[in-house]
């Protein structure tokens, strides 16, 4: 019997979560893979390790005959690579050079800020450790490795009332989040589109602008974090000004 243990457990310890202040109402959501990471990780993973089936799934999926999670599950289970192997393609993934600068201004702030994704838990640990951003809370699906070249995930996000059949409710984070004066929501691409219209402003980068005005959805368009950072201020000194 094959055994997989969730990778994190093997290479990482569990970080403490960034937070901000509680007294300061105000979270950003940020998807991932072709928002933080200039491209998408497990696009490049199934690239390499991938076999004739996973672009078969990925096929079916485009044609919606099958949702994302159950996509994404066939093709990790079709992947063949070791962990080095990964960790290899892993080690040349970049993200927007102007995220660092949005985390330094978001502590300074005291802003919240997680990252919420329907990709790979490890593979985003991974990434943000090299940056040393790996104390930043990620929710994403979980990747299992039997120790050997075999991988599986698990979906301790999913929701069976999912209207993408995502592997992470993205929508689901949003309900759980009451506490919150303001949700900003950060995306580029599909798994982003259920979410756009459940919080107070969506920061939109290619497929999400169209989105968003396809459905007039409130949003910003953007190119990198920088525009973030240099729009957010005045949204929240507006908003605190109408307090």
């Amino acid at each position: 019997m094959t055994y997989f243990v969730p990778v994190e457990e093997i290479k990482f310890c569990h970080n403490q979560s960034f937070r901000g202040n509680d007294l300061y109402p105000y979270i950003v959501l940020c998807d991932f893979d072709g928002t933080i990471s200039k491209k998408d990780v497990t696009d490049t993973l199934l690239d390499h390790f991938g076999n004739k089936k996973c672009e078969q799934l990925e096929q079916q999926w485009r044609e919606g005959r099958i949702g994302s999670r159950e996509c994404m599950r066939q093709q990790i289970a079709n992947m063949d690579a070791s962990l080095a192997q990964i960790d290899e393609v892993l080690a040349q993934i970049e993200i927007d050079p102007t995220f660092c600068a949005f985390i330094d201004f978001a502590q300074s702030e005291q802003l919240n800020v997680h990252i919420v994704s329907d990709g790979l838990d490890y593979a985003i640990q991974s990434i943000l450790k090299r940056y040393k951003l790996d104390f930043l809370p990620v929710y994403a699906n979980k990747l299992l490795h039997d120790y050997q070249r075999s991988w599986q995930l698990q979906f301790p996000y999913t929701n069976a009332d999912c209207v993408k059949a995502s592997g992470n409710c993205k929508c689901q984070h949003r309900y759980q989040l009451t506490e919150f004066k303001k949700v900003f929501y950060v995306g580029d691409g599909a798994s982003d589109f259920c979410i756009a219209d459940k919080v107070d402003l969506v920061f939109a980068k290619d497929k999400l602008i169209d989105f968003c005005q396809q459905y007039q959805i409130p949003f910003q368009p953007i190119s990198a974090f920088s525009d973030v950072v240099t729009a957010l201020p005045n949204l929240i000194t507006a908003e605190s000004i109408h307090c």
